[in-house]
């Protein structure tokens, strides 16, 4: 296969190494690279990356509007619309420059989209769309509504895409009770995968608190400072890392203040850098809210196999499809978050037993290898 455009938001754009293996399998990769969320003031947004032969060759700007966070979801129109324009520009150009550009790829609804529309105009030969999202038709601001059924209607065309591949069965079932697809309809699934680090496994007497993610209050970060005063009795020297930015992250700085467990934020790290500070944790930490509304309830936690890849008991909710496998194979605990008592007890348990919980992180880890997996997102063509 010789050229792919990739579209994806950041931070997401190397998710599961996803990145790295078009870079290894593609001739030329032209990435656009789009903000959503902020990621600290030192982070540039909305690029478009062009590399051959998996080394970046140019990258330039593209256009953008700031948008206070205030209003970000009645400005989404305008923003999507520039978003669609130069994707197809840009697409344009680089047909004219490189010639014939073999596949568009990309894993958001809108974005699919203007795969499709790219392909009838004749930029692209083939699109694929490997689903990541559901965005529930439930929440509480008619605005965020109005959004969400806008997406539906971007996610039931794109579902025509050449192919589609959903990163777990849950989202294909969710999609057939919202009658977005037939009850028929059958689709392969190909989760998001994980890297083989050779992590020796070892005891670990310190408690570190790992968390990599976009700060949303939706992500349960909260309850690390809410049982903080007990885990402080039990281990004296516990603190947490935080890797990432967003839109709470003024929140979680006022509650690291205020609480006795030490705190780092590194706000947005690049990729060569996370496995470096994520190897200083002993616990990841997934504790998603349980809220029907939290787009985090429906997809596959790449966060968590970043942790389980390095060997890190993870400490997370039951509301993903996956933790049901964290459960039997042991790589860490689910809990109820709105048991406050039960954290501590997790960390506790894992702490108590930590070689058996990392070797089980590490070997289910192993099962989900991004070059043994994401063949199956290319193979037909």
């Amino acid at each position: 296969m010789k050229s792919v455009i990739y579209v994806n938001y950041s931070p997401y754009e190397n998710s599961g190494k996803i990145l790295d293996y078009l870079l290894n399998n593609f001739e030329r990769v032209f990435l656009f690279s789009l903000e959503f969320h902020k990621l600290g003031s030192s982070r540039k947004y909305n690029k478009l990356l062009i590399y051959r032969n998996g080394k970046l060759q140019e990258q330039e700007s593209l256009a953008q509007i700031p948008v206070p966070q205030k209003i970000f979801f009645l400005l989404l129109p305008l923003k999507s619309f520039i978003i669609f324009a130069q994707i197809l520009l840009h697409s344009y150009r680089l047909k004219k420059q490189y010639g014939k550009i073999d596949f568009y790829f990309t894993v958001n609804a809108f974005t699919a989209w203007i795969g499709t529309v790219a392909k009838k105009i004749g930029l692209v030969n083939k699109t694929a769309f490997w689903v990541w999202d559901y965005y529930p038709p439930i929440h509480e601001s008619k605005v965020i509504m109005l959004m969400r059924r806008i997406y539906w209607w971007f996610d039931k065309v794109s579902s025509h895409a050449d192919y589609v591949a959903y990163v777990n069965k849950k989202l294909i079932d969710l999609r057939k009770d919202m009658g977005v697809l037939l009850s028929t309809a059958d689709f392969p699934v190909v989760p998001i995968g994980t890297d083989k680090l050779n992590i020796r496994v070892k005891l670990r007497k310190d408690l570190v608190f790992g968390f990599i993610g976009v700060l949303k209050r939706s992500h349960g970060l909260d309850i690390v400072f809410d049982n903080a005063d007990s885990i402080m009795k039990l281990y004296p020297k516990a603190c947490l890392i935080v890797i990432g930015s967003g839109p709470d992250e003024a929140h979680f700085r006022e509650r690291a203040k205020k609480s006795l467990i030490p705190t780092k934020f590194y706000g947005y790290l690049k990729e060569d850098r996370i496995n470096f500070v994520l190897k200083k944790c002993s616990i990841g930490i997934a504790t998603y809210l349980p809220d029907e509304s939290n787009v985090s309830h429906y997809g596959d936690p790449g966060k968590i196999k970043r942790y389980l890849q390095l060997g890190l008991p993870v400490i997370s909710t039951d509301i993903l499809e996956f933790s049901k496998q964290i459960i039997n194979t042991q790589a860490g605990i689910i809990l109820d978050y709105n048991d406050p008592k039960t954290f501590t007890k997790s960390v506790k348990k894992i702490m108590g037993s930590y070689t058996k919980y990392s070797q089980s992180a590490v070997k289910l880890s192993s099962q989900f290898y991004y070059k043994d997996i994401y063949p199956a997102l290319f193979k037909h063509y």
